[in-house]
């Protein structure tokens, strides 16, 4: 099963270039595929039992220049690994706002978090790194990798942090994904 990933996440990865040069850019509410997006998460009945919740700052539409397909493989990545990462039943916030020019998207878990020195390591190809004891074979370490080659390409950038509590404890991690806003 982890060979049939790995060479279905490697043809993704090939193919997305092209993909990305042949699709013409236009506007995307991301406010809308987020919340389409969760709307499948909280509606299914399989997966890790983490719950899947959405807010916004409004109803008004974010639109970013882009691709709405390759946008949303980005976004369900994102809630894949928090929701591998976080105990069942755990909740796992997607979160959009506005922020100088930015539309700013924060996907965060309440699992172990990441070591301070993969957070640029994650976004490796073959990067994985899984808690003791989860199974082994169920990820291919191209998720993220991919996440970042589609973000880099929609000019916005993709970056990871530990959320910490008051006591300094790690709480979580989060994903942020900032994306140039347009007006419409």
């Amino acid at each position: 099963q982890r060979l049939d990933r790995l060479i279905t996440d490697i043809s993704n990865a090939s193919r997305l270039d092209a993909e990305l040069s042949r699709d013409d850019p236009r506007p995307v509410d991301v406010r809308k595929l987020l919340f389409d997006i969760a709307g499948i998460y909280q509606t299914s009945k399989g997966g890790q039992g983490a719950k899947v919740s959405h807010s916004g700052e409004n109803r008004e539409p974010v639109l970013v220049m882009g691709r709405e397909g390759p946008l949303g493989q980005v976004f369900r990545n994102l809630i894949d690994n928090a929701r591998s990462f976080s105990p069942k039943g755990a909740p796992v916030r997607v979160q959009l706002r506005r922020e100088r020019g930015q539309a700013l998207v924060t996907v965060e878990d309440e699992g172990p978090g990441l070591p301070p020195e993969n957070l640029e390591t994650v976004f490796q190809r073959f990067y994985t790194s899984r808690p003791k004891g989860a199974s082994f074979g169920g990820n291919s370490g191209l998720g993220l990798s991919i996440a970042r080659q589609i973000i880099d390409a929609h000019g916005g950038r993709i970056w990871a942090e530990n959320r910490i509590d008051e006591t300094g404890a790690v709480r979580g991690a989060r994903f942020t994904v900032s994306l140039p806003e347009v007006k419409p």
